[in-house]
């Protein structure tokens, strides 16, 4: 049991050490200012030790040199007359063996070398012992002069160093704020960005600033960002307006069998295959726009367009009646022609619903805005075009793409949006201009949508 308890109060040891250490964590200001503080304190230290370990060193040196000549000088006397008495000074004193009861008994015992400082009645004194011929010969030097004198530099060099600690303290933790600042700045930046604001760049307000390159690699990640919520947004929105002309058929169908069934018991074969059969369509229209959506919804790339749809080649001879036959089903007050100027089949390198999904846009805009005149399409080799009585005002013809934007009553504005969107996927060229065209002998203002795609395309 005992060995158990300790176990376990093992375990929690390194948690309660994380948890200190947590607690002890440093900003990134007072990590600047501590490293700033930690790098001048270990600099003036180890200059402070040099300086005075260079001056004790040159100090003995210097000491040492004044001691070996002034002993060699006072030899060179001896050897001139041996009766020399030795030098005697208030700092210099030099001693002979025979003088061994005028030297101090704390240098006696000393062998030949050099020693110092020794404590003597409250002074320091250096010593040098040589044996010479004339016996052994001790000289002294008062150094408490210059003992004080270093003591005094030693602790003015120390007031330095701790000053220099204080105002460095002071100057890192000030200059680490600078530094800092503009790292605040830009966390508070991010911080006040509305998520809901799209088109916001920050680079601009960080120019010339080391932080700038952070700054644009946010742009570009706001960049692709608005990217993303835009083809989420226009996946709901394109999908709701979009979802309406395919159940508008279900439902017309519906209610054409609903009525069969009313006014006969027993509905012709032709007429019910007839309106299943828009039902199938209106199925099978639903379900390639909602894979064309998914697919619209990623960050744009046409090979995973072609390469991620199936059918990636649309037969645009074939497709082309069943979209007229699909919207002239939805009304009946507006007839829609077909001319086709083609002897080939037009093979688009785009999968059907795609394709069905500008071609469709077009034909329901126009059948929109058409009249008694109706709506007439026609089908080059390159080119589709669908026309419609009446004209684009000037102040409207920039905002035609344009999300949101409809010039009817109760419109979505999604119809063009979408079909510009598809048509700068795949590289085709899709427009709407005012023209003239003469009926019956006049001049009469049309609207015509042209959808060119391409060379490339065939």
């Amino acid at each position: 049991m005992f060995k158990l308890k300790a176990f376990k109060r093992a375990l929690r040891r390194p948690q309660r050490w994380s948890q200190r250490l947590k607690l002890t964590q440093l900003n990134l200001r007072q990590r600047i200012a501590g490293t700033m503080m930690a790098l001048v304190t270990a600099a003036g230290l180890l200059l402070a030790a040099w300086a005075m370990l260079a001056n004790r060193r040159l100090e003995q040196n210097v000491t040492y040199d004044l001691l070996s000549e002034e002993l060699t000088h006072y030899e060179q006397r001896l050897h001139q007359d041996a009766g020399t008495e030795p030098l005697q000074s208030a700092q210099l004193r030099i001693y002979r063996s025979r003088d061994i009861a005028e030297l101090p008994r704390e240098i006696r015992r000393y062998a030949p070398g050099t020693y110092g400082p020794v404590r003597i009645n409250k002074r320091y004194i250096r010593v040098l012992v040589r044996d010479t011929e004339f016996g052994r010969l001790y000289i002294t030097y008062d150094t408490t002069t210059q003992l004080v004198e270093q003591r005094i530099a030693s602790g003015i060099l120390t007031v330095g160093v701790i000053t220099t600690i204080f105002l460095t303290a002071w100057l890192a933790y000030g200059l680490s704020g600078r530094l800092v600042n503009p790292v605040k700045q830009l966390a508070s930046r991010l911080s006040d960005i509305d998520p809901g604001e799209r088109q916001l760049r920050i680079a601009a307000e960080f120019a010339g600033n080391e932080l700038e390159p952070i700054a644009r690699s946010v742009d570009t990640f706001l960049e692709r960002l608005d990217g993303f919520v835009e083809r989420e947004q226009s996946f709901t929105s394109t999908a709701s307006h979009e979802l309406r002309t395919p159940l508008a058929v279900i439902q017309g169908a519906v209610e054409l069998l609903t009525e069969q069934h009313t006014a006969s018991p027993m509905p012709t074969q032709r007429q019910t295959q007839k309106a299943l059969a828009r039902i199938q369509r209106a199925v099978r229209e639903m379900a390639d726009f909602t894979d064309a959506l998914l697919v619209l919804s990623r960050e744009e790339s046409r090979n995973d367009i072609s390469s991620g749809m199936p059918n990636s080649v649309c037969d645009l001879t074939m497709l082309l009646p069943r979209i007229i036959d699909d919207q002239q089903a939805m009304t009946r007050n507006c007839r829609i022609s077909l001319q086709a100027h083609v002897a080939t089949p037009i093979a688009v390198t785009a999968p059907d619903s795609m394709v069905a999904m500008v071609v469709s846009n077009l034909i329901r805009n126009a059948v929109q805005h058409c009249d008694a005149s109706g709506v007439q399409c026609e089908l080059k080799a390159q080119q589709f075009i669908v026309r419609n009585a009446g004209s684009i005002a000037a102040e409207q013809e920039s905002q035609l793409f344009q999300r949101g934007h409809t010039t009817r009553p109760g419109g979505h504005g999604m119809g063009l949006y979408l079909a510009r969107r598809i048509c700068d996927r795949y590289g085709w060229r899709i427009a709407l201009n005012n023209i003239e065209r003469n009926v019956g002998g006049n001049a009469t203002p049309c609207v015509e949508a042209s959808l060119e795609f391409g060379l490339e395309n065939s």
